[in-house]
């Protein structure tokens, strides 16, 4: 059942038929006074519920219309229109009652459809100025807030973001829709659909976006829920809109900081382990025939030699420059980390033949022969490279772990500085 909006009638008694109030019942719920005074505190009470005031014009002019100045003055009652009632024909003394703060002017008894009409416009027109001052408010956050209708169609923004922002000075977004004001089709895109979804089934949505405007990156949080009209028909969405630059890029600094090793700026152990099983699980089920990858294990010769004679910073040169070998042998899709002290393990991609994998081994191993240690002692470094090829060797990471840890032992039981593929015979070995 739709509810009714309340009105409070101030008349004193006579003035008005009973036929008026009857007839204004059946379009509101009407609650009636006689006086100012208690009018006045009934509406202190009530507040929040009456849509509008109807005063007798004869009773405010007793009071030198101090009824409706008080209302006028007072904030808690801005968004009340109080209309004026006259049961006579209005003459020009009248129609300047309007001066003293009235909204309207009715004078019943009238077309009852009209009088209805006029006190509903009344009360919209007072709404629409409460609001336009709400935004005016809302301006001083820092938080931009918009409200659209059902067409996905911009009504009012608190802030125009830099990403929409027009050079003409009357350019306005209202009437238009994210892929009328922005230029980045894809979160227009994504925008519209969450407005779908949130218009068809009433529930709100949280999401980040990141915008790329004039070189500069931002992140936005969107909050949008519906809004309601008075019969409870969702009449359009109301949205918030946070920069949370700073709060994300921090978050993805540390998720970064928890994935990578910090010396030598490859993923680290679990990292490197949870893509590769992951990037394995989605190849084997993709698989295509004649389409290979591969596990290469890279163990640093004599490392604990380094350390002990050159000392644990020089050390740390040696694997930040081969963290490096590492980062520009191999291309992006290629999964790169350091797994142990001196242990580095690549995943190759989608390679034709193992001796693609073989000519990155002897591409590593040469660029590291070329380092120089010490200067006085001119002492080289070398690394060992265990190769195992997906499918042949193994179709689950353990297995192409296994495979590739076997290859990596059988170059360093045969003079280390070098690099092998997996053979079945290294079992035996």
């Amino acid at each position: 059942m739709e509810k009714k909006m309340q009105l409070l009638v101030i008349v004193p008694p006579m003035t008005l038929s009973t036929e008026f109030i009857e007839k204004l019942s059946n379009a509101f719920t009407v609650f009636t006074m006689d006086n100012e005074e208690d009018a006045y505190r009934f509406l202190i009470q009530r507040t929040a519920n009456i849509s509008a005031v109807l005063l007798d014009l004869d009773l405010a002019r007793q009071s030198n219309f101090s009824f409706v100045d008080k209302i006028s003055m007072d904030k808690l009652f801005t968004s009340i229109p109080v209309i004026a009632l006259s049961p006579r024909l209005p003459n020009q003394e009248d129609i300047d009652c309007l001066k003293h703060g009235f909204s309207e002017l009715l004078t019943p008894p009238n077309e009852w459809e009209l009088l209805e009409k006029r006190i509903n416009n009344a009360i919209r027109a007072k709404d629409s100025l409460t609001f336009n001052e709400i935004v005016r408010m809302l301006q001083q956050l820092p938080s931009n807030i918009f409200w659209k209708d059902t067409e996905g169609r911009y009504v009012f923004m608190t802030h125009y973001w830099r990403h929409i922002k027009q050079d003409d000075p009357h350019w306005t977004l209202r009437g238009k829709t994210d892929m009328d004001i922005r230029k980045d089709k894809h979160n227009a895109k994504i925008a519209m659909e969450a407005d779908k979804k949130i218009l068809t089934t009433g529930q709100g949505t949280d999401y980040v976006i990141e915008e790329n405007y004039d070189g500069v990156q931002e992140f936005l949080q969107l909050i949008k829920r519906p809004t309601y009209d008075e019969k409870g028909n969702i009449n359009g969405i109301i949205a918030l809109i946070n920069d949370v630059t700073k709060q994300h890029l921090l978050e993805l600094e540390l998720e970064k900081r928890s994935r990578t090793d910090g010396l030598t700026g490859l993923l680290n152990k679990s990292a490197t382990e949870e893509l590769i099983r992951m990037m394995l699980l989605n190849y084997y089920k993709d698989n295509k025939e004649n389409s290979a990858c591969a596990l290469m294990m890279i163990d640093i010769d004599k490392f604990k030699t380094i350390n002990d004679t050159l000392g644990h910073a020089k050390g740390d040169i040696v694997l930040s420059a081969i963290g490096d070998i590492i980062k520009n042998t191999f291309k992006g899709m290629d999964v790169a980390g350091r797994t142990g002290g001196d242990e580095f393990m690549v995943f190759l991609r989608d390679i034709e033949k193992p001796d693609n994998a073989l000519h990155l081994a002897e591409s590593i191993e040469k660029k590291t022969n070329q380092l120089i240690l010490h200067k006085d002692i001119c002492a080289y470094v070398s690394v060992s490279v265990g190769i195992a090829m997906f499918p042949e060797h193994g179709k689950t990471f353990d297995d192409l772990y296994h495979a590739a840890d076997k290859a990596l032992y059988y170059v360093k039981n045969h003079g280390r500085a070098g690099w092998k593929l997996y053979t079945p015979e290294m079992e035996t070995e």
